[in-house]
């Protein structure tokens, strides 16, 4: 009995330290019955997939410029983030091209620009939350646990070291 006590206090303390991130990206039908519950039809989804997938390009993008702006003081980490960046895009698209490889031409019906724009926001989400470990300083020591959006707005800039 005093074992199963002791696992399940261990259990507990290690659940207690592990840090909590409320801006993890939220899982897609978590968005599309936030954004998308109205949609009546076809149309009214490929829609609303669309400004969704739009929300995500402009948090993601807003999320990069708050990243540079904090570590501008540092240009090998800002060109190294930018490579990585550019490789991410080009990830991006492989992955969509992969996932609707036979979704070409005039057969791939009336769902997929929903799905497409779905999914690409999900791999968006998933690319912001990763950026906003850089707006934490995660890697550097620093351990931020303020919301991604509030961090892009007001980002702690990062000085040179002397």
């Amino acid at each position: 009995m005093r074992f199963v006590a002791l696992v399940a206090l261990v259990i507990l303390a290690w659940l207690m330290a592990a840090p909590v991130r409320a801006d993890q990206p939220p899982a897609d039908n978590a968005v599309v019955a936030k954004f998308c519950a109205k949609a009546a039809s076809q149309y009214d989804m490929n829609q609303c997939a669309g400004r969704v997938g739009k929300a995500a390009d402009e948090e993601l993008n807003a999320t990069y410029q708050a990243v540079l702006r904090k570590w501008a003081a540092y240009p090998k980490m800002i060109a190294k983030l930018r490579q990585a960046q550019r490789a991410w895009l080009s990830y991006r698209d492989a992955d969509l091209a992969a996932r609707f490889a036979d979704s070409e031409g005039p057969d791939r019906g009336t769902a997929f620009p929903a799905a497409y724009a779905l999914y690409q926001a999900s791999l968006e989400r998933e690319r912001t939350a990763r950026l906003c470990d850089y707006l934490r300083g995660d890697a550097y020591g620093e351990q931020d646990s303020a919301p991604c959006p509030d961090l892009v707005r007001h980002p702690f800039v990062v000085p040179k070291a002397p």
